[in-house]
């Protein structure tokens, strides 16, 4: 039985994508919660087979320590998912005018900023997860609430149940999937490659040139993302993602080229998430015997 590590607690978006990427897996599985994302990260090859990790959400961007973790690691991206993030606002009380105080995660705070701001005379507490808040909230005190995933609570389990408050209705978060050894590549797929580049000189222009071995070879570039290497100030790694396999001819010779300047590391190359999962509470997955 597989191993997949994740961040928790219980409720977590985190734990809903690594129990759907083992159901799309086949096999058996069971996730094992870690208290922190870098946690959860060092597990892998040791406890864990695997890790689900969110790497970006649509509103809020990188998850910056995931990026910072790959920069110093060994093991290769496999697999990335989209899931939608639904947020759902629980009370134990029966109005919205009778409520508080609300947990919300920090990340939670932003993604339903408007709501927050429509509500008055109430007082925010920032949870490091939403299944804190959620924690937080079954301790049935009177007139507190809480922002928490829509998959985590059921109808009848609150007083006040006040669904979809994110500022965006097609909010989404990207997972990525780390294990020590890379996928084998299939021709038949459509691929995206993760590309760590670390600049070996400084010099106008560098970045552009960077961008031209792609552009040259009509390789399209997903994304641009840049961190910086925390050894000198105005130094950066950048991130890359571009479609494509990095065993693809036309990739081989744009890495090659950039190569004659700068150091690159290979993340992975995975198949490309073609669709967004449907939301199904956690204990589903429990429930069907492969925790």
């Amino acid at each position: 039985m597989r191993t997949i590590a994740t961040l928790g607690p219980a409720n977590t978006f985190s734990e809903l994508a690594a129990r759907k990427y083992g159901e799309e897996s086949d096999g058996k599985f069971r996730v094992e919660l870690y208290p922190t994302i870098g946690k959860a990260f060092a597990a892998v090859g040791e406890k864990c087979s695997c890790a689900v990790l969110p790497i970006e959400n649509m509103a809020e961007g990188y998850v910056s320590i995931v990026l910072d973790l790959l920069v110093h690691s060994n093991l290769s991206i496999v697999h990335e998912l989209l899931l939608p993030i639904q947020f759902t606002l629980a009370a134990n009380c029966s109005s919205l005018d009778q409520v508080e105080s609300v947990y919300a995660q920090f990340v939670a705070q932003g993604q339903c900023e408007s709501f927050l701001d429509s509500m008055e005379n109430i007082g925010v507490i920032t949870t490091q997860s939403n299944g804190t808040s959620l924690e937080q909230l079954r301790r049935k005190v009177p007139n507190e609430a809480a922002i928490v995933p829509t998959f985590a609570v059921k109808p009848g389990e609150f007083p006040l149940l006040i669904p979809n408050i994110a500022d965006r209705s097609n909010n989404q978060t990207r997972f990525i999937v780390i294990a020590p050894h890379p996928t084998a590549y299939d021709p038949a797929h459509k691929y995206k490659t993760t590309l760590l580049i670390i600049e070996s000189v400084d010099r106008p222009g560098i970045l552009s040139d960077i961008l031209s071995a792609f552009s040259t070879r009509n390789i399209n570039l997903v994304s641009i993302m840049s961190r910086p290497t925390k050894e000198t100030l105005g130094r950066y790694h950048f991130f890359i993602d571009v479609e494509g396999h990095s065993e693809e001819h036309r990739i081989m010779e744009a890495l090659s080229e950039i190569e004659k300047e700068n150091t690159i590391r290979v993340l992975g190359s995975y198949a490309i998430a073609r669709h967004v999962f449907g939301v199904q509470n956690v204990t589903d997955a429990e429930n069907d015997g492969r925790c």
